[in-house]
C-alpha cells in the first residue's frame, strides 16, 4: 500500500498540468464605408441664387446659385418627396441668363456655381429679368439621379441706394405646390403635358393661363448692410429693417429708396 501512495504522488508530479487554452481575442474594427453600397436615388431639384451688387458707372452684378434637392412631380400629378438618403449635387452646369446676357458655370464641391455680369447705368435704371436654371446630373458609378430644376425666373428689386452703396439680393424660397403650379394646373386640367414643362414665356395656348408665380413671389430682400428693403411683388417695398429693427415700408423714403428701379406689373411668370 506505501509502494501504491509513493507511485501515485511520484506520477502527479511527472504529469504537467493540462492548461485551458485561452480563445484568441477579438479586435473590434470600424465597418469600412468606402466598401459600402450608396442606394441609386432620383430626386428633384431647386436653385435659389443671390445677387452681389457692386455700383460704378457700370454695375456689376454676381449671381451665386445655390443648388439642393427638392420634391419632384411625377406624370400622375403627384409631387414626390425627396428621397432618403439623397444629398446635394455637386456636378453638373448652370445656366444663368441676366437683361438677356448668357453665361454658364460648373457646380463646386458646395453645390455652387458663379457668373458676373457688367450692367450698363441704362439697364440697371430698367426692369432687370434673372433666370437660372440647373441642368441636371448624372452620376453613372452610382446611378444617382439630379434631375433639371425648373427654371428660376424674377425680376430684380433695386432703388437708388444701389447707385452708392454694394448690396446683396435675396429670395425666400417658394413650395412645392408654387414650383409647379402650372404642372398642377396642368394635370387638373388633363392637358397634355410635355416633360419638362415650357418656359414660361413659350407656353403654348391650348394650356391653362394659371403660370407658376415669380420667385419673388415669398419676397426678395435687397440688403445693403446697415439696413435691408424687403420686397412683395410687384416691387413695393413691404418693411424695412434699419439697425435690426423693423419698420413699415414707408419709412424707405427716409433712406432714399423712392420704390425700385426695377418692378413688374405682374405676379406671375408670364
Amino acid at each position: 500500500m506505501m509502494f501504491l501512495d509513493s507511485l501515485t504522488s511520484w506520477l502527479r508530479k511527472r504529469t504537467p498540468a493540462v492548461k485551458t487554452p485561452k480563445s484568441p481575442s477579438t479586435r473590434l474594427r470600424l465597418e469600412q464605408l468606402e466598401d459600402r453600397i450608396v442606394p441609386a436615388f432620383t430626386t428633384g431639384t431647386y436653385v435659389n441664387p443671390t445677387v452681389q451688387i457692386t455700383p460704378g458707372f457700370t454695375v456689376t452684378e454676381t449671381v451665386t446659385a445655390t443648388v439642393t434637392t427638392f420634391p419632384s412631380f411625377s406624370m400622375n400629378g403627384q409631387i414626390i418627396p425627396v428621397p432618403a438618403g439623397a444629398f446635394n449635387p455637386t456636378s453638373g452646369n448652370v445656366l444663368f441668363i441676366l437683361n438677356n446676357q448668357v453665361r454658364s458655370a460648373p457646380l463646386n464641391a458646395n453645390g455652387q456655381a458663379s457668373a458676373t455680369f457688367q450692367v450698363p447705368l441704362l439697364a440697371f435704371f430698367t426692369t432687370q429679368r434673372l433666370d437660372v436654371v440647373y441642368n441636371g446630373f448624372t452620376d453613372q458609378a452610382n446611378q444617382n439621379v439630379w434631375m433639371q430644376s425648373n427654371s428660376f425666373v424674377a425680376p430684380l428689386y433695386t432703388n437708388f441706394d444701389n447707385l452708392l452703396l454694394p448690396g446683396t439680393l435675396t429670395f425666400a424660397q417658394l413650395t412645392p405646390q408654387q414650383v409647379y403650379a402650372f404642372e398642377i394646373n396642368s394635370f387638373q386640367n388633363r392637358n397634355p403635358l410635355p416633360f419638362p414643362a415650357p418656359p414660361p414665356d413659350n407656353i403654348p395656348p391650348s394650356f391653362p393661363t394659371l403660370l407658376r408665380p415669380f420667385y419673388t413671389a415669398n419676397g426678395e430682400t435687397n440688403n445693403l448692410g446697415l439696413f435691408a428693403f424687403n420686397y412683395v411683388d410687384p416691387g413695393t417695398i413691404n418693411t424695412v429693417t434699419a439697425f435690426g429693427v423693423q419698420l413699415p415700408g414707408i419709412f424707405a423714403i427716409q433712406l432714399g429708396a423712392y420704390n425700385g428701379l426695377t418692378s413688374s406689373s405682374s405676379s406671375s411668370s408670364g
